[in-house]
């Protein structure tokens, strides 16, 4: 027997149907000319709320970008079709509401001030046609209610996940210092083995290839070694951001060297006018020296990376993008968890370790839909200035 999908047991629960579709399609031109004024009154509303306002770290502009958005939002609500592909897209809405940390209190509310106002327009709309009225209400309350069970299922998918990574981050965090200090020892043993062995060999290393060849491999994995110890170390450590102005264009060429791009790797930058960050430079290098080698890794050495910096109100954007086989849909959730790793030498450390300094700056870090490749977004908001 074929298990029926997270929405279509919602839709059976609430008894949303085919007709109850129809009933809102109907609906829509007699909606239309009012959104607009819903959409004022619903920012208004967020903007008068300092609760509800912090949630818009990017003032008027990122409003304006948002007001379009609830547009495209209410016309996919009336209009559907109302079907799994229009649950996925309702899904990563709600994950942006779960990114930029808007309290579900405020969820709750924002849903409930959209509904009060598409009923008001109802009742103006079918006063004389009380059958009509009664459809549209049953209609909208019901996609209404199945819009907030889809927005709550991604609370509830994200709590999951941080548990899964604060109990991982603990076990961590347990046995990280000891693992480092007894590893650490044997791998600069071996580093430095490697190196007494070139010198003795000399010019017999240089003339032998597979000699050379088993020394560079030695001294290439005491090196991935080190740096899975360094990761585990500072996941564990948890430390907390020495912030300074600084600017992402020096920034990026650090992290560019440090990465050691490839020379096949085309690394582009796009930055606005000597945009600057509110940070800790060393942190927030680790984090773009970790995604630009993971970018050229995906892409196995050959192609292009696309690192854009602008601002955004009292915010700080970074973009890093590649031209890689991507990140699929199904894992976007999951690539930042400690310990997840698709690659066959990962450790599933790297983006652990950028989302806990990017949150640790109190910002954001997600995956973003791309037509091709990986595109990671980072945002971190200036500390505010003392009262």
């Amino acid at each position: 027997m074929r298990t029926k999908s997270f929405l279509q047991n919602l839709k059976d629960y609430v008894g949303f149907t085919d007709q109850s579709t129809e009933v809102l399609r109907a609906f829509h031109p007699l909606a239309v000319p009012h959104i607009g004024w819903i959409i004022d009154d619903f920012y208004a509303t967020i903007e008068a709320h300092p609760g509800a306002r912090a949630a818009i770290t990017g003032g008027s502009a990122q409003i304006e970008r948002l007001k379009k958005t609830l547009m495209q939002w209410i016309d996919s609500l009336l209009l559907g079709p109302h079907d799994e592909a229009y649950f996925q897209r309702r899904a990563r809405i709600g994950r942006v509401h779960v990114v930029i940390d808007l309290p579900q209190a405020y969820m709750f509310t924002a849903m409930n001030r959209i509904r009060v106002r598409l009923l008001g327009v109802a009742r103006d709309s079918f006063k004389d046609r009380p059958e009509a009225l009664d459809a549209t209400t049953e209609a909208l309350n019901q996609m209404l209610d199945i819009e907030l069970a889809i927005m709550l299922e991604t609370y509830r998918e994200d709590l999951m996940i941080k548990n899964r990574t604060a109990e991982r981050l603990a076990t961590i965090g347990q046995f990280a210092a000891s693992i480092g200090h007894e590893l650490r020892n044997p791998l600069g043993v071996m580093e430095s083995s490697v190196f007494l062995l070139r010198e003795h060999l000399g010019a017999a290393a240089a003339a032998e290839p597979r000699v050379r060849k088993h020394l560079d491999r030695i001294a290439q994995e005491v090196k991935r070694s080190n740096k899975t110890i360094h990761d585990l170390l500072e996941l564990a450590r948890n430390r907390t951001p020495a912030r300074f102005r600084t600017e992402v264009a020096k920034l990026i060429a650090a992290s560019v060297e440090l990465a050691a791009v490839p020379p096949a790797v085309v690394v582009e930058t796009r930055l606005a006018d000597r945009v600057t960050i509110d940070a800790d430079a060393d942190q927030i290098q680790q984090v773009l020296v970790n995604l630009i080698v993971n970018s050229v890794q995906a892409m196995g050495g050959v192609g292009h990376i696309f690192i854009e910096g602008f601002r955004t109100g009292d915010t700080t954007s970074l973009r890093v993008r590649d031209d890689g086989p991507g990140v699929p849909a199904e894992l976007r959730s999951r690539v930042f968890e400690a310990l997840f790793t698709t690659k066959a030498k990962g450790s599933g450390l790297g983006l652990a370790l950028c989302r806990r300094i990017v949150e640790a700056h109190g910002g954001t870090i997600v995956v973003e839909p791309a037509e091709r490749g990986a595109s990671f977004l980072i945002t971190v908001p200036d500390v505010p200035p003392a009262a």
